[in-house]
């Protein structure tokens, strides 16, 4: 199973994983839940007192988590300023970067960015959505123009990863073309080999009109791209995950002999219902969205989350931090 092979690699490492959410009753249990099983060292950002006092009325023992309250932090000043420094050119003030840090999420991405932390894990709220902080904070890697996200998607038989369900709306073939790049790396990082369908309607020409043209195109820059990556499109989402309709429709498919483990998704409205569907009425554990193209983990999660999902979502992000410093 994909999430206790993940549990695997951070167990014992102590990665620092921040909880922007920290004084929620779901990061409090998953963060218990992470330090019960030596899965990471969690941070739970937000105000100590409240965080006990809910601890302790859910008879949580939180003795062995940090707990961080940004608005008393010794490196409150020196956080202000560090933003400040990057967001000034957009006529940011310092007593306006100084608020803005007492945020938790920005000041839960200043300590990834600042190395008191290894990755950030929020959005319980639409408050504390990550998105913002990690573009302005973390920024994306050289080889990136844009972030975007992938989820994982696991049943007894079979793993897949859907890309993107939760950030570019809806991206052109360029677009389209990167976020299959990101999903492959990310793909790869996790120990997994990448054949990658990019989704449509129309599978090689049998719907025509300028949403095919768009991951038809998509498709060649990706192969470009990508080129020691399995690569096929515009292809059915049956076409792509079943091997025997792919041999029916178009034979010459790679997804032919092996189906695909990515599909990358034409817009984001597509990409959000399907793994929504996938989750709720075909029953996968849904984990994510991860975020990529970013130079550390930070992470998203889903607003109806349970801890569970917290917790798996920390354990990924442990997974990033620790399978990134190895292949340095």
């Amino acid at each position: 199973m994909f999430l206790e092979s993940m549990r695997k690699i951070v167990e014992g490492k102590g990665t620092r994983i921040v909880y922007a959410d920290g004084s929620e009753e779901r990061a409090i249990r998953a963060a218990a839940f992470l330090v019960e099983n030596n899965l990471a060292k969690p941070i739970l950002l937000g105000r100590k007192t409240e965080i006990e006092h809910l601890a302790q009325s859910l008879n949580i023992n939180i003795s062995r988590i940090n707990l961080c309250d940004p608005e008393s932090h010794p490196n409150l000043e020196k956080y202000a300023n560090d933003y400040y420094l990057l967001r000034k050119h957009k006529g940011i003030t310092q007593a306006q970067a100084l608020a803005k840090i007492k945020l938790p999420p920005y000041f839960g991405a200043l300590m990834v960015a600042d190395g008191a932390a290894d990755g950030m894990v929020s959005g319980l709220s639409s408050e504390t959505k990550p998105f913002l902080p990690a573009f302005e904070i973390i920024k994306l890697k050289p080889q990136f123009k844009r972030a975007s996200s992938v989820f994982v998607l696991e049943w007894p038989e079979r793993l897949l990863f859907f890309a993107d369900c939760a950030v570019n709306i809806d991206p052109d073939a360029k677009a389209l073309a990167e976020i299959a790049h990101a999903t492959a790396q990310t793909v790869r990082l996790f120990g997994y080999e990448p054949r990658v369908a990019f989704l449509s309607f129309s599978t090689h020409g049998s719907g025509k009109g300028v949403l095919v043209d768009k991951v038809r195109e998509a498709t060649q820059l990706a192969k470009q791209e990508c080129p020691d990556v399995i690569i096929d499109g515009e292809v059915q989402f049956d076409t792509a995950l079943i091997p025997n309709v792919a041999k029916r429709k178009t034979p010459d498919s790679p997804f032919a002999e092996q189906g695909a483990n990515v599909f990358i998704f034409p817009d984001l409205n597509c990409g959000n219902i399907a793994y929504k569907i996938s989750e709720r009425l075909a029953k996968a554990i849904a984990t994510g969205p991860i975020l990529q193209g970013l130079n550390f983990p930070v992470n998203d999660v889903s607003r109806g989350c349970s801890y569970e999902d917290l917790a798996n979502v920390a354990v990924l992000s442990a997974a990033q931090a620790c399978l990134e410093k190895a292949s340095v």
